[in-house]
């Protein structure tokens, strides 16, 4: 039996388990054609250790780490914002960075900042953006927006925050052809006076989380395109709230909490 020692962390309701390949030992340990099989067993929430995701520190020739994600079923994703905030956090229990820095993702150089379990991740602005268009859903019309923020976003803005079948429509929408072949995350948002009200089908995960980091990002940026709603935004979720900032770049910030550490035995 193999040791794997983690750390779980929960950025917003979000939750995590982080493994440190920094030194390369997980990569000794672990072939990377078992490394999805592995995720899938620590993302388990009742014979694992169960999570949204696997975060991977790995080493990097020009910053000081690099993080990869995996989603819980296994597959590799460019970017993950609530990560990216318990990634900083971690990396700093380490030694790794200051409280200021840029690392290495899928999706590039991700920007932070942080002090005091409070996090802010910088990213550059979305790509492939497609305001206000019209898909179908067992025979219902819905009004959309769709952008790529490392990973790709559909914003639907709804009346009532509570009572959406998020798990049920988000499927239907995330499988439709017009997002295919990627899928798409499918974010619901509620947008109210000073805040925005936001629930969010992840692919990958495939069901409703507390919270989506980029997703967030996502429906702060169209909210400001489609009802000039100034930056920053407060944004609540399920899981917390944290502050989204629209300008020639985009930040998001918000709190990245320990939860615990552990070891898992892999056979």
């Amino acid at each position: 039996m193999r040791p794997i020692f983690f750390t779980k962390m929960e950025g917003s309701g979000n939750d995590f388990v982080i493994l440190n390949n920094h030194t390369g030992l997980l990569t000794e340990m672990v072939a990377g054609n078992e490394m999805s099989d592995l995720v899938k067993k620590l993302s388990d929430r009742h014979l694992g250790a169960g999570s949204d995701g696997i975060l991977v520190v790995d080493s990097s020739k020009d910053f000081p780490f690099q993080m990869k994600y995996y989603n819980n079923d296994g597959s590799e994703a460019e970017l993950c914002l609530n990560g990216a905030r318990c990634v900083v956090s971690y990396a700093y229990r380490l030694g790794l960075i200051q409280e200021k820095g840029k690392f290495m993702s899928a999706a590039g150089p991700i920007g932070f900042y942080q002090r005091n379990g409070t996090v802010s991740i910088e990213v550059q602005p979305p790509v492939d953006i497609k305001l206000n268009f019209s898909i179908t859903v067992k025979r219902k019309k819905y009004k959309v927006s769709y952008l790529r923020i490392g990973v790709p976003h559909c914003v639907l803005f709804v009346n009532s925050y509570d009572d959406i079948n998020v798990r049920e429509l988000g499927q239907q929408i995330r499988n439709l052809k017009a997002f295919q072949p990627d899928g798409v995350n499918v974010n619901f948002v509620l947008n109210d006076k000073n805040t925005l009200y936001v629930r969010t089908y992840e692919r990958g995960v495939e069901d409703e989380t507390l919270s989506c980091g980029t997703g967030i990002l996502a429906s702060a940026y169209i909210a400001t395109k489609l009802f000039l709603k100034e930056s920053p935004i407060t944004v609540d979720t399920r899981g917390g709230q944290l502050l989204a900032t629209i300008k020639d770049k985009l930040y998001i910030e918000g709190s990245a909490k320990f939860v615990f550490d552990g070891v898992y035995y892999l056979e």
